[in-house]
């Protein structure tokens, strides 16, 4: 098994050539012609380091604005994400200082810095002893996070294996 980091643009074509087979993403990122099943249910939350000169006062719209993020762009180095459309909605913007192409890195980076990012509840509260969580001061749908893959390869056993898994893996991080 080989994890990759997928394009948005490219996925379709990439499950449907077989290059790639099977999808991890938010339900935005599934194309329609695919087969697709709901892991979990993911709500945003914004995370700092410990003892980070913001304090851990309740955050307000204008504090989060000011800040410094870390933005994650799956498809790399965009400035501009879902949560920047949701503040341009309000007539606001933030201060997006970092770009980088996966959560992974996230919690390492802001244990290291001041900057502060707005990332899923799960991982955030993973890393409870680096980091500090706190409610946004603005609404942010959260995401669905799905398995995707290509019709052809709904009996495939392997992938039946691994989408089965999966869901297994889902259901306890759903029971916290």
């Amino acid at each position: 098994v080989a994890f990759v980091h997928g394009r948005q643009a490219e996925i379709a074509a990439q499950l449907e050539s077989g290059e790639v087979d099977l999808l991890i993403g938010s339900e935005r990122m599934v194309p329609p012609t695919m087969r697709a099943r709901k892991l979990v249910d993911e709500t945003f939350v914004m995370a700092q380091r410990k003892s980070h000169p913001r304090g851990a006062r309740r955050l307000t719209l204008d504090a989060y604005c000011k800040l410094r993020h870390v933005l994650v762009s799956t498809s790399g180095g965009s400035f501009f994400g879902f949560v920047d459309e949701q503040l341009q909605l309000l007539g606001r913007s933030r201060d997006v200082a970092v770009s980088v192409q996966a959560f992974t890195v996230v919690p390492d980076l802001l244990r290291r810095s001041d900057y502060v990012c707005t990332m899923p509840a799960r991982l955030a509260a993973r890393y409870a002893d680096w980091l500090d969580a706190f409610a946004l001061p603005f609404d942010v749908p959260g995401f669905s996070l799905s398995a995707a893959w290509h019709p052809r390869n709904h009996a495939d056993p392997a992938i039946a294996w691994l989408r089965s898994t999966l869901a297994e893996v889902a259901g306890q991080l759903r029971e916290g």
